[in-house]
């Protein structure tokens, strides 16, 4: 019965990291367009670039079917194990499979769109702490690593509060492991990547180039 269990918990790990994997915004640049988004804009296989790149419509569909990739693992995950650790690290599981897709030769998205899905699923209000988070930033850091720290670590806060389950805080950890290592440039110094930059405008945050 024990192997049972763990067997279960395995093969959900598996599928959630695969159902994470599906490159959705490639899949629909290369159908519609004939386009690789590795090779255009910030050649980067995900959401935000097939809207600048390929398509505004095409572009928001790529993003609800990455949200979705994101949120139906962790449901689930919850549905079959009622278990909230469980269901959570099947969410982040979701998300490390669209940053590091097999499909695409362990390439893949910057996992922001994903990573709301799980959150979105995990409690509706994280998406607000999500927002403040990254936004607040942005606007005032004008730096996009930096927004993604402040977005999940005050998640994980919030989720802490609302809960007073310290295992949110190894999650947003865990989140951060797997989405900030697609942020680094590596032809920088890690001080470099982490400096604060204000001459960028907020603007050039938002177009694939300057992301």
């Amino acid at each position: 019965m024990l192997e049972t269990i763990y067997l279960k918990e395995i093969l959900i790990f598996i599928l959630s990291f695969f159902l994470g994997s599906i490159p959705f915004c490639y899949i629909i640049a290369k159908l519609v367009r004939k386009k690789d988004l590795k090779k255009i804009g910030d050649k980067n296989p995900g959401g935000w670039n097939l809207v600048f790149n390929v398509s505004k419509w095409w572009g928001i569909t790529g993003i609800i079917l990455d949200i979705s990739k994101g949120a139906v693992p962790y449901l689930l995950a919850l549905y079959y194990t009622e278990s909230l650790i469980i269901s959570a690290i099947a969410g982040c599981l979701a998300v490390a499979g669209h940053n590091y897709s097999p499909f695409l030769k362990f390439n893949g998205g910057k996992g922001i769109a994903t990573s709301m899905g799980f959150l979105l699923a995990l409690n509706p209000f994280s998406i607000f702490a999500y927002g403040f988070g990254i936004v607040t930033v942005l606007f005032t850091l004008k730096s996009m690593i930096w927004g993604i720290i402040s977005a999940i670590t005050c998640v994980s806060l919030l989720l802490l509060v609302l809960t007073g389950q310290i295992f949110y805080l190894f999650m947003g950890i865990f989140l951060l492991i797997i989405i900030l290592p697609k942020y680094i440039k590596y032809s920088k110094s890690f001080k470099e990547n982490f400096k604060i930059d204000r001459k960028i405008k907020v603007k050039d945050l938002f177009t694939p180039k300057a992301r």
